[in-house]
């Protein structure tokens, strides 16, 4: 046989049978059979890995049951597939090319990306279907553009954010046939064009990428390529990293796994080194709680303020500003749930929330105009409410505030300060999984709230900047693209 698909139960399933029907479970889908016929028992014993070929097992249900046992298998096998219950292997000439893993259920929708009110043209098995040979000689399928191609353990893999699978590659044939994709053809034409593989091989491997949902379709080659209206809005990175921290659709770990406590928890905060330090005044709680606007009137009143005084901010606004904001309001070590060895994890408390009260963002003002304040870059040290200057006005720090200028529509010799706030990300990391930078990005949110609110009660003029540089910060700040760079920016002025 030159090509076969087979067919086993996927990772941690089990299956279970006895006088009262069948059982199989996995990690997160549990189906019970009742009144199983014995072919269909036999044949479901026999998807214990490394499982069976799909056209051997349908075949011998065939032969010793009826038309009925085997409609009563298909069913069985789609609510298996649908589960994630099940995994298919691609043999060719014995080897194997491509399996085909589930990540999660399948919940049945509206067909993204395939033409509305059609059915499927590819089959698992490679089989055309659903539509007259004509129109078939016409059609042409193309990779998804949210498909991509990555290492992952020692193990080249095929995913989409579209899809509940992931097509593992075997075999570097099969990444011939992936590439062989990237632009809309018949399904001769990328026969053809991989003359390493039988083509009944590479039809079964299509067949898989369309179960995958990540092949688009074109019924005929004088169209333009369908897209689904749904579709067009998503940027590639934006639907992957909302699939991919959200639970649904990946099988990585998720949210609060500890997965770096084999090393040292870093630091609640961070070190500043030795340099020009600036203490920064430091304001009368209960005086601010006595005399502060009230709240809604703070909410209020709240804008996004892009003119400035002509006397610029003093430089004890900014700490009144900073000590609203970003102080430390308490520390406190904790230890790790069911850490072995036992491992504990320092922890300092800021007036804003954050996810596990980690707080990974770290304050970096950034003066071109504050009275009593030389120009430059600051780091802030919120546990000593004290102003460490790492750079003057170099180039790098010029070009931070001019760059945040522009995206604000601000005038650029107007600006008198920036506020970067950058995220130490393995702090977020040790303790989370696949969500970590959707939870720092959070936390920006978090703070640019807090920032318009403290500014809005002082009677300073705030405004969030939509976007930053994130090289041109770690730069100026000699910090690392991969360990700590700039997340959000925030201007900050007098009010007009």
């Amino acid at each position: 046989m030159e090509s076969s698909l087979t067919m086993a139960w996927h990772d941690r399933v089990s299956f279970s049978s006895g006088d009262a029907g069948a059982v199989v479970a996995g990690p997160g889908a549990r189906l019970s059979m009742r009144s199983v016929a014995p072919e269909i028992l036999a044949a479901l014993e026999r998807l214990a890995p490394p499982g069976e070929a799909e056209e051997t097992l349908a075949e011998s249900i065939l032969t010793q049951g009826s038309a009925d046992s085997l409609a009563r298998w298909f069913f069985h096998v789609d609510q298996f597939r649908r589960r994630g219950l099940v995994r298919r292997t691609l043999l060719a000439e014995g080897r194997p090319l491509a399996t085909l893993l589930p990540l999660s259920h399948i919940i049945p929708s509206p067909a993204i990306g395939k033409p509305q009110n059609s059915t499927r043209i590819l089959g698992a098995t490679g089989q055309r279907r659903d539509l007259s040979q004509s129109t078939l000689a016409d059609a042409r399928y193309s990779l998804s553009r949210f498909v991509y191609l990555r290492q992952d353990a020692g193990e080249m893999v095929v995913e989409s954010p579209l899809s509940h699978s992931r097509l593992v590659l075997h075999d570097p044939r099969a990444a011939c046939v992936i590439a062989a994709m990237a632009a809309p053809a018949t399904l001769t034409d990328v026969c053809e064009r991989i003359s390493t593989l039988p083509p009944a091989a590479t039809l079964k491997l299509v067949g898989l990428l369309d179960d995958a949902s990540m092949i688009d379709t074109e019924l005929s080659a004088d169209k333009a390529q369908i897209q689904d209206e749904r579709l067009e809005s998503w940027e590639f990175h934006d639907l992957l990293f909302h699939s991919r921290s959200r639970r649904g659709r990946s099988d990585a770990g998720f949210g609060a796994t500890y997965r770096f406590q084999h090393r040292p928890a870093p630091p609640a905060l961070k070190a500043i080194g030795a340099g020009e330090t600036y203490d920064l005044y430091r304001p009368d709680l209960a005086q601010l709680e006595r005399d502060d606007p009230p709240f809604a009137a703070v909410q209020n009143r709240r804008r996004s303020l892009r003119q400035y005084g002509a006397t610029p901010i003093t430089a004890e606004q900014l700490g009144e500003f900073l000590y609203r904001v970003g102080r430390v309001t308490g520390t406190w070590t904790a230890e790790i749930p069911d850490a072995a060895p036992p491992t504990t994890m320092e922890f300092a408390g800021r007036p804003f929330p954050a996810g596990g009260a980690l707080y990974e963002l770290e304050t970096y003002p950034i003066v071109r105009s504050c009275r009593d304040l030389p120009g430059g870059m600051y780091a802030y040290a919120p546990a000593e409410h004290r102003l460490h200057r790492i750079a003057g006005p170099i180039a790098a720090v010029e070009s931070l505030l001019d760059e945040a200028a522009s995206s604000a529509g601000v005038d650029p010799r107007a600006v008198q300060v920036l506020i970067c706030l950058a995220s130490r990300f393995e702090r977020i990391a040790w303790k989370y999984e696949s969500i970590a930078y959707a939870l720092t990005l959070k936390h920006v949110g978090v703070v640019y709230q807090t920032m318009y609110l403290a500014a809005t009660a002082m009677g300073l003029a705030p405004c969030a900047v939509g976007c930053g540089d994130a090289d041109l910060f770690v730069r100026a700040a000699g910090t690392e693209y991969h360990v700590e760079s700039s997340v959000g920016e925030f201007l900050l002025g007098s009010r007009e």
